[in-house]
């Protein structure tokens, strides 16, 4: 199923939900849109979802303008952040309800919901009340309950946001798997950028209703093309710099980066990732200098420190255990123009 939104406009008084969205997902590809709240990631899913309507702007399925079909005539089926599972019927019931819905023969009906059940590893839950299943438990339900209809397209709206870490990073190789398994779409929302980025064939990066980043995830985080983009994913330092002569630029307090091309523009955002800046470089390197650590913090495979260069202070992430001076160079930088 190949999906594909075109010019999608959504207003709710003066605001602005979303603003001129095209995008594609081709068939069979794992979609996350990643942003923060407010960003218009839920709106979009809804609107691929029929449960809203755009103002303008059309939604294809397979070249098939689907504006005018309502919700249960899609492709389409949801999973919800907070499992949406009837608390009054066990975990059979659960996944069968859309099955009796579309009134499948009752055999068909425990074939399949027990064929789910085992693919998520929850066989043996299947006459358990939801009540007494784990987070864990329930969102699996709900994503069996979602396989079940057999759609083409599962839309997923953050559903492991609510699960502690060890368990959403078990889940997150899942739901990957089970993706290349059935070879279906799934469009993914989500605010947490390393889930976006382990999760993705294709990834889209909104603020406030509108594409900042656009492209696969080694795309995105490699070559930004925004300010926005490339600051929001990663640990990242946002610095203001002028130039300072035809392939340079500097801070206010001196700090001058040298380019390899001669910008465009007088001012600019600069945006230097925490791990493109390397300890231990020698004073020949280029964009090389002194550096003080003010701070550290273990994480266990690193280090992250907060350092002082020329004034300036930033985030660096190593391996090593630093002292409390260190030379430092920055490997790699964004440059956008305030122009």
């Amino acid at each position: 199923m190949k999906i594909r939104l075109e010019n999608i406009t959504k207003k709710y008084g003066d605001f602005v939900a979303l603003d001129n969205v095209s995008f594609s997902c081709e068939d069979g590809e794992f979609f996350s849109v990643l942003g923060k709240s407010g960003s218009g990631k839920t709106t979009l899913i809804r609107i691929i979802a029929g449960l809203e309507k755009p103002d303008s702007g059309k939604v294809f399925f397979n070249d098939q303008d689907i504006a005018i079909l309502p919700p249960h005539k899609r492709y389409a089926v949801m999973v919800f952040q907070n499992y949406a599972l009837f608390p009054h019927l066990d975990v059979f019931e659960n996944v069968a309800f859309g099955l009796r819905e579309r009134r499948m023969p009752s055999a068909e009906i425990q074939k399949r919901v027990s064929e789910t059940l085992r693919t998520l590893n929850i066989e043996d839950k299947i006459r358990r009340e939801v009540s007494e299943l784990s987070g864990g438990e329930q969102q699996r339900v709900a994503l069996a309950r979602a396989l079940a209809l057999d759609s083409r397209v599962i839309l997923f709206d953050e559903p492991l946001s609510n699960l502690d870490v060890v368990l959403r990073r078990e889940l997150q190789k899942e739901l990957k798997a089970l993706q290349r398994e059935t070879g279906r779409n799934f469009i993914y929302i989500t605010h947490d950028q390393e889930e976006a980025l382990m999760l993705s064939d294709k990834l889209m990066v909104l603020e406030r209703g509108s594409v900042r980043e656009l492209g696969t995830p080694v795309e995105v985080y490699e070559s930004p093309k925004s300010l926005f983009g490339a600051s929001f994913i990663g640990l990242t330092n946002v610095l203001k710099f002028e130039r300072a002569g035809k392939n340079s630029i500097k801070t206010e307090t001196g700090l001058t980066l040298s380019l390899e091309t001669e910008p465009t523009g007088d001012e600019f955002d600069v945006v230097i990732r925490a791990e493109h800046i390397k300890p231990s470089c020698g004073n020949a390197e280029k964009n090389a200098f002194h550096a003080k650590i003010k701070a550290s913090y273990f994480k266990g495979s690193f280090f992250e420190y907060a350092i002082d260069v020329q004034g300036i202070r930033m985030t660096m992430i190593a391996t090593e255990h630093l002292k409390k001076e260190v030379q430092i160079c920055i490997k790699k930088f964004f440059i956008f123009s305030d122009e």
